[in-house]
């Protein structure tokens, strides 16, 4: 059996135990309900994440894929960048699938294939510098729009607001 085999073969239960990798590095109770709600518009981060990292696990087994820059995996990437991690914690993520489909060739007695591996792990390598550029250009956008509230003066809206909701409940304490 070949490496390529092999991660197809096991696509399910590898995705799966990478989905616990990234989402576990929220808080558990945001952790439960990535993995329990399913539904795309309850749970739009889970689901970007959910389907980043299937399309990112294709392109990395299939050996003829040349981009990387699916449209779920930047969605994923666009999400990463508006949350207050650095780069490096926002891609470390892309590094864990080695270690996976490692245990994965260890379980199925597959270290004849070490070469194949050391291809994976390539291409694996080529991919996070891909996904740097992904995520710096989206970190950028990001800023740029700041840089821009701040121009127009439209921060102030946005700075220490308060949503609707959030009022009228601080309204109903303190009529208690």
């Amino acid at each position: 059996m070949k490496l390529q085999e092999l991660l197809i073969k096991n696509r399910d239960s590898i995705l799966a135990d990478w989905e616990d990798i990234v989402l576990g590095e929220y808080a558990p109770e945001t952790f439960r309900i990535f993995k329990k709600q399913k539904n795309r518009f309850a749970n739009p981060i889970g689901h970007k994440t959910v389907t980043g990292l299937a399309e990112l696990f294709d392109v990395l087994c299939d050996e003829s894929a040349e981009e990387v820059d699916t449209p779920a995996l930047i969605e994923m990437l666009k999400v990463r960048a508006l949350q207050p991690i650095t780069a490096a914690e926002a891609l470390s993520f892309l590094f864990e699938i080695k270690i996976l489909v490692e245990q994965r060739c260890q379980k199925q007695g597959m270290d004849k294939h070490y070469k194949e591996f050391l291809v994976f792990c390539a291409r694996v390598d080529a991919t996070a510098l891909a996904m740097f550029s992904i995520f710096t250009n989206c970190r950028q956008q990001v800023y740029q729009v700041r840089l821009n509230e701040f121009k127009t003066g439209r921060n102030i809206i946005t700075d220490n607001a308060k949503c609707s909701s959030q009022v009228v409940r601080e309204n109903m304490k303190n009529d208690e």
